[in-house]
């Protein structure tokens, strides 16, 4: 199993993968407030329309398109919060988007859900820089084959915390929100299992 997290650490909290086939249940999604913050609205659409939908229909293209490279940096504890000689940490855009292709390459359907609306928190005065906390849940299944251990899928659950920040595109001369860190707090198998009552 150790293997098979490596192979698929480097992006979107799949380090802690727990090969199991579990069900996936929701993850909180409430109704969006009719009056929502903008900032909010904007944030919630990038990592609904870009991360999540990306990811899910395995368009590297889309899913990068969510991301500033410059200053870009991932940390995941690996599912092991109390052992930091396992952590991954990489600031380098470039593994991010060779990690996705791997993933795409390996798996033929890929579920995520994500908590709605994350909670937001500015981080300075001009408001050009936000924490932004949520929930995933993932599962990956292969169609044809096996994994190591002969499983036909994956699952992954933890929390994520993004900082976002506002830049002008150059390529669109517009400002945008786009993520430039990604801390992964992701569940141990034992955890996934306590939270959804396995």
């Amino acid at each position: 199993m150790q293997r098979t997290r490596r192979a698929i650490g480097l992006t979107l909290a799949l380090s802690v993968v727990g090969l199991a086939a579990v069900g996936l249940a929701g993850c909180g999604d409430v109704d969006k407030p009719q009056d929502q913050d903008p900032v909010l609205a904007e944030i919630s659409a990038i990592l609904r329309d870009q991360w999540q939908k990306g990811y899910m229909t395995e368009d590297v293209e889309l899913y990068m398109s969510a991301y500033w490279g410059e200053g870009f940096l991932y940390e995941s504890d690996m599912g092991t919060d109390a052992d930091p000689t396992d952590d991954l940490i990489f600031d380098d855009i470039t593994l991010e988007r060779d990690a996705a292709i791997r993933v795409f390459g390996q798996f033929q359907d890929i579920e995520i859900e994500i908590s709605e609306p994350p909670e937001i928190q500015a981080l300075n005065d001009e408001k050009t820089r936000y924490e932004v906390n949520n929930h995933y849940r993932i599962q990956l299944f292969v169609t044809e084959g096996t994994l190591e251990g002969g499983f036909t899928g994956a699952f992954a659950e933890g929390d994520s915390r993004f900082i976002f920040e506002k830049r002008l595109n150059p390529a669109t001369s517009e400002d945008e929100w786009r993520i430039v860190e990604w801390i992964d707090f992701a569940f141990t198998e034992e955890e996934i299992r306590a939270a959804n009552d396995l």
